[in-house]
């Protein structure tokens, strides 16, 4: 069981830190992170269907391809080593996976792959309307996210929204798009209020989908942000802790399935003794020769 706690990024991307060629780059940004208030974040690798070949069937002696279609985690010991050489407290990094895809049969072959079930997160990004509403009623991953460059083009309405929710899917909003450019502002504000329109803003969690430390802003910037996103205040601050919560719980509940528990009572000693004691006193009472009338 993953242990974790806020405040929470979600979605960092793997090239930032490979873009951190020296420790003591690496130790000043994990720094920053922590004074910032963030304990638990998620190294983004993303992969697209795009690239994938479907619908070729391969003949009886043709070789079976060997090389897997996901990519293998990001190592995290790097990260985990200068996070204990800092002592930094309940800090925690995780692997996620974003998946952008346009129709079922290749990501079919995605999910089927062994290193898909290495990583912690996974993040569905349909990019067809066919391949929206698979995710809506059978793919089983965490959150739903969408790339800020294009426009949110998926007919949303809200029995959409409510099936998603149910089956314990989060919105992702990554906001430092809304800080690098115009176009993806307008991207980003319209799919957010699309939310608010046909599910309230129910179960969004903002992250910042960075890829240079300069567009990662601290959680109380990102509740002030949120204001222009169509949330209220509460939901802003659930956005960057309560909701990424459950993502992570909900996600080690996908991985490892579903489990049945019985509940039972157990009585106390206390009474154990009482019933004890009854019982052997009715025994004694057994026990006992019965008494002789006597004659007067």
């Amino acid at each position: 069981m993953i242990k974790t706690t806020g405040f929470y990024d979600l979605c960092i991307q793997e090239s930032l830190f490979t873009s951190l060629l020296t420790n003591n780059d690496l130790i000043e940004s994990l720094k920053s992170l922590h004074n910032f208030g963030y304990r638990t974040i998620a190294v983004n690798q993303s992969i697209d269907d795009g690239n994938i070949e479907v619908g070729k069937k391969k003949k009886k002696r043709e070789p079976r391809e060997t090389q897997d279609i996901v990519p293998v985690p990001f190592n995290l010991k790097r990260i985990q080593d200068v996070v204990a050489q800092l002592q930094l407290e309940n800090f925690v990094v995780l692997n996620r996976l974003t998946v952008f895809f346009s129709h079922q049969e290749a990501l079919h072959k995605i999910t089927k792959s062994t290193n898909y079930k290495k990583f912690h997160i996974i993040a569905a990004a349909p990019t067809t309307m066919p391949a929206f509403t698979f995710t809506c009623t059978s793919l089983e991953a965490d959150i739903f996210s969408f790339n800020p460059e294009n426009k949110f083009n998926m007919r949303l309405n809200r029995k959409h929204y409510n099936l998603l929710i149910d089956r314990g899917f989060h919105f992702e909003l990554l906001y430092s798009a809304a800080i690098q450019d115009s176009t993806k502002r307008k991207n980003l504000i319209h799919a957010s209020h699309l939310f608010h329109a046909f599910g309230k803003s129910k179960n969004i969690i903002f992250s910042s989908g960075a890829e240079n430390f300069m567009y990662i802003r601290s959680p109380y910037d990102i509740i002030n942000l949120g204001f222009i996103f169509g949330l209220s205040e509460l939901q802003c601050k659930s956005a960057v802790f309560h909701c990424p919560s459950k993502v992570v719980l909900n996600s080690v509940g996908r991985r490892h399935g579903k489990a049945v528990m019985f509940v039972e009572n157990i009585e106390s000693e206390k009474e154990d003794v009482i019933m004890l004691q009854e019982s052997e006193g009715e025994d004694m009472e057994t026990d006992q020769p019965r008494q002789k009338k006597t004659k007067i």
